[in-house]
């Protein structure tokens, strides 16, 4: 596959990009760190493209006036198609992150300010509309709006209306009980290619209490993928001629993740960074946080470049593994076209996960 500069866009998120203040008990608050589910998956596809492939890596920053610069500079050096829309009466997008102690495990979320999200309006007259694989992360009850706004907008546009492999990640504040019916019925349209909620947004969906049982998350899913289609009043008016199969990928943090979809069957694939042999968890893993977005670009990618849904698990796996690493973003170093994330190297990895997962015998098809 070709994905030079001068061709198509490979991957675009839409989802925030934000400024995060987190806080750690007895600690120093850290300020302006990069965070949200548009930076992390963004990332999550740029590790498996570099330069001059990460150009086909699309990222547009909605931002206000207090966006600081260096991130704007940090950003510059991944080296994507990076457009951005500064508003100078808004504040940037802000969150506030506070961990209950000093495990990087219990925490709460809120915004401090209104966010920012990217219109599909903001795409036109940019290669971004063009891309191959979209990520969002939407509630069902805007899912369908937003994609339908989407494939309107590429099919009255000057390239080829191809059909994008959509990736939904469903909002975890939407992930209940009462959204069932609706998730179901989004996946009945048709209109995303992968469903991709954690285990415990997948319980909650469900209206049942998150459980470490890899039989339950799997009966849980299958439920979903077989019973979608008793749902909704779908008329065919947004169902897209499907080019790609309908996947269900389940995260389910040190468990790893669950592929699963029609004439495929489930199939486990573990974390990178497994439980340390004497139990807890692994020394290299410091902050989960984004690593489930990230592992949904790394997703994206893979299948873009392979066609082939469990090689995309391995890519996603990967792309967590380096987000799970600190706090924030993995630090990139380039010379030259050799690029190391913290010291490592991101194809190096995918192949060491790839034997461990008995998937040596393909050769993986790296993006020149």
């Amino acid at each position: 596959m070709d994905l030079t500069p001068n061709n198509q866009t490979c991957f675009l998120s839409l989802g925030l990009v934000v400024l995060d203040e987190i806080r750690l008990p007895g600690q120093e608050p850290l300020i302006n760190v990069l965070g949200g589910s548009g930076a992390y998956a963004t990332l999550g596809a740029r590790l498996f493209l570099p330069v001059p492939a990460s150009r086909s890596v699309g990222l547009f920053l909605r931002v206000g006036r207090d966006f600081p610069e260096s991130t704007i500079e940090s950003l510059e050096r991944w080296d994507v198609r990076l457009f951005i829309d500064k508003e100078s009466e808004r504040r940037s997008t802000r969150g506030l992150l506070e961990y209950k102690d000093t495990t990087f495990g219990p925490k709460t979320f809120k915004y401090t300010t209104t966010p920012l999200h990217v219109s599909i309006d903001s795409l036109h007259n940019t290669p971004l509309l063009s891309s191959k694989a979209f990520h969002f992360l939407e509630s069902p009850q805007n899912i369908t709006g937003r994609v339908s706004e989407l494939l309107t907008s590429r099919s009255t546009s000057s390239f080829r209306p191809d059909s994008p492999l959509i990736v939904w990640e469903p909002a975890p504040l939407s992930c209940k009980a009462e959204n069932l019916a609706p998730c179901l019925q989004v996946l009945q349209g048709g209109i995303v290619d992968v469903f991709s909620p954690n285990h415990i947004e997948l319980a909650a969906l469900f209206g049942e209490e998150a459980t470490p049982d890899i039989a339950k998350i799997e009966s849980l899913a299958l439920r979903m993928l077989n019973s979608r289609a008793a749902y909704g009043t779908d008329d065919g008016s947004d169902r897209r001629k499907r080019t790609k199969p309908q996947t269900i990928v389940i995260r389910a943090g040190e468990h790893g993740c669950l592929v699963c979809g029609h004439n495929l069957k489930p199939t486990w694939l573990p974390p990178f960074y497994e439980p340390s042999p004497e139990g807890g968890q692994n020394a290299k893993i410091v902050d989960p946080t984004g690593a489930g977005n990230a592992f949904l670009g790394g997703y994206a990618v893979g299948y873009v470049t392979t066609g082939n849904l469990i090689e995309a698990g391995c890519y996603g796996a990967v792309a967590a593994s380096f987000a799970l690493e600190q706090v924030g973003v993995p630090v990139m170093v380039a010379k030259g076209y050799e690029e190391t994330w913290n010291g490592g190297r991101v194809l190096g990895r995918l192949e060491e996960y790839r034997r461990r997962v008995g998937l040596s015998g393909n050769e993986t098809r790296a993006v020149d």
